[in-house]
């Protein structure tokens, strides 16, 4: 599953981070429920909490191991993206090693792993309910799920009219963004690689700038080439795929199957890996 990312206003909270940030605790809470009555309860619940605070850091740094190059170039990246499922395993292994390893030379085992247990098992229970719950977030928007995609006109960087339904028989991948906007610049990378990977298997990467919201149009061209980005830039020069979308938050992104319906939005930094579930999803 890709995780949606809820809008407040113009603000796009990470739902991921919150949900695992939730789970955490409620591990960590387990656990100072089940040794209330232990005479070394300070320290392993203090224990429980700092495996919270390892299992945040491991995750979101484990971007750089297997990315390295990227968040050397981009270390804003480290702020927006994390190291998807295999950066969810490798914290989660980190986490449970060390509060395994803080108890078993006093306690034995069978009660470090008790300890272990009650924390990893609460925080898996409460991410499988952000994950029920949560799921429907991602429908929700300016088109519904399943709706046929608004059919805008857009202009290129070199002055020519297209319309999305010139691209009719392609899943497209339609994302909104403007040059000042700092989480749009860390996700650009994942597109780049994205468009590099899948332009010749009938997969559609139109990078809508939002021109309105621009200082001047002129901006657009020079920004492209200055972090050589590519994939085909339209400029929506108008507001009216603005509008017809409700975009209100950047960067916002929509995939639109062959048949030319919505078969996802997504708010916020749109990793590589989350287009490649998320286009598999709509094919």
């Amino acid at each position: 599953m890709t995780w949606p990312n809820l809008q407040l206003g113009t603000t796009v909270l990470n739902i991921e981070l919150l949900v695992y940030l939730a789970a955490g605790i409620a591990g960590a809470l387990a656990v100072q429920y089940r040794q209330r009555r232990n005479p070394e309860k300070e320290r392993q619940i203090g224990d429980a909490w700092n495996a919270v605070f390892i299992w945040l850091l491991v995750w979101k740094g484990s971007l750089f191991l297997f990315d390295p190059a990227g968040v050397i170039a981009r270390p804003l990246s480290l702020l927006f993206f994390s190291g998807g499922t295999r950066g969810i395993w490798l914290a989660s292994l980190v986490a449970l090693a060390y509060l395994f390893l803080r108890h078993y030379r006093r306690e034995g085992v069978r009660e470090a792993a008790k300890l272990a247990a009650s924390w990893g098992g609460v925080m898996l229970v409460a991410t499988m309910i952000g994950y029920t719950a949560l799921g429907p977030l991602e429908s929700k928007g300016g088109v519904r799920i399943d709706q046929a995609a608004p059919d805008v006109g857009l202009t290129t960087l070199d002055g020519r009219e297209v319309r999305l339904s010139d691209y009719r028989g392609s899943t497209v991948v339609m994302n909104f963004w403007a040059t000042w906007c700092k989480v749009c610049q860390a996700e650009m990378p994942h597109v780049e690689k994205f468009y590099q990977e899948h332009k010749d298997r009938g997969i559609v990467v139109l990078s809508v700038n939002a021109t309105t919201q621009e200082r001047s149009a002129d901006l657009v061209g020079p920004y492209a080439e200055r972090h050589r980005l590519s994939f085909p830039i339209v400029l929506d020069d108008k507001g009216e795929a603005l509008n017809q979308y409700g975009v209100t938050a950047y960067p916002t992104t929509y995939i639109i199957d062959s048949s030319g319906r919505v078969k996802g939005r997504y708010l916020g930094a749109f990793s590589y890996e989350s287009m490649k579930k998320a286009v598999k999803n709509a094919e």
